[in-house]
């Protein structure tokens, strides 16, 4: 923490002659700033296309700042505006860009968020996270996660030796947000055609499904997912039961591989009849572009 000590008398002030205190104490470069405080970026777009739209209109960049701060209450240096101006720097940076655009990937990675799958904040960092045991399902998530995200190549799937699993990450601010909606305003996405719907099926499958003999069952704690689950597996000819109560909640569970301890919450099952020639229909919507 810097101390400073002013002197007043006479003598002092003829020596500095006339050079104002900071100067005299901090030399340039050592002086103290006050950090100014980071926009969200959600403002910093909003602020973007508005400097944008102006500066189209002819105003200078002293113009920009006062309309920006008369209007906003905000402060933008001369040098941001002339960056945004001249296309040096961008408010998204290095985010991923994310558009919601309605397609079987992004009913994929819907399917598990509501599933398997976990939305987590470190730092600056939003990412929607994956931990399995099946490295198939891995590998799927990763292709559909890097396809809505602009990248050439699938996210990496890690194998963690202390937790046992299959692990894909990535982040972007704009899918964390559209992902954490509620399920029910994410249905138009999930029901925009037959191959949309059959996606995020076979996601919630895979995150929540079970095959036991020839029964297959899903299991979720929100009793909602499952009968809309069953309401969508119903379109295709599909009939299920349920959901039923499963096995309490405090139930302890021990994990096989790593040998942890886990108490159960409160499940709920929902059992799918044996396959039908109609429940066929739903693997056929599923093909790779």
């Amino acid at each position: 923490m810097w101390k400073l000590t002013i002197p007043t008398d006479h003598v002092t002030t003829t020596i500095h002659n006339g050079r104002s205190t900071a100067r005299t104490y901090f030399p340039i470069g050592e002086r103290p700033r006050k950090a100014a405080p980071y926009l969200p970026l959600d403002t910093r777009l909003k602020l973007f296309h508005v400097v944008k739209e102006l500066r189209s209109q002819g105003l200078s960049y002293g113009q920009l700042q006062k309309h920006i701060f008369d209007t906003t209450g905000r402060e933008l240096s001369k040098s941001s505006v002339s960056y945004w101006v001249r296309g040096i720097h961008n408010p998204l940076g290095r985010v991923n860009a994310f558009t919601p655009t309605a397609c079987p990937e992004l009913a994929y990675v819907i399917g598990v968020a509501l599933s398997d799958g976990n939305l987590n904040v470190h730092e600056h960092h939003r990412e929607i996270l994956l931990s399995v045991t099946d490295r198939d399902f891995a590998e799927e998530f990763s292709r559909c996660l890097a396809k809505l995200l602009h990248r050439a190549l699938p996210y990496k799937v890690r194998w963690s030796e202390k937790r046992k699993r299959c692990i894909v990450q990535g982040a972007s601010i704009f899918l964390y947000k559209f992902l954490s909606h509620r399920w029910l305003e994410l249905k138009p996405w999930i029901e925009h055609c037959n191959k949309c719907t059959v996606c995020y099926l076979r996601a919630f499958f895979d995150g929540e499904g079970c095959i036991s003999r020839r029964q297959l069952t899903i299991s979720n704690t929100n009793v909602e997912l499952l009968l809309y689950a069953r309401e969508l597996l119903r379109k295709f000819g599909v009939e299920s039961t349920g959901p039923y109560l499963g096995k309490l909640a405090g139930t302890v569970l021990k994990d096989s591989q790593t040998g942890k301890l886990y108490k159960r919450k409160k499940e709920l099952l929902l059992f799918i009849r044996e396959c039908s020639k109609s429940s066929a229909i739903c693997g056929a919507y599923w093909v790779h572009d």
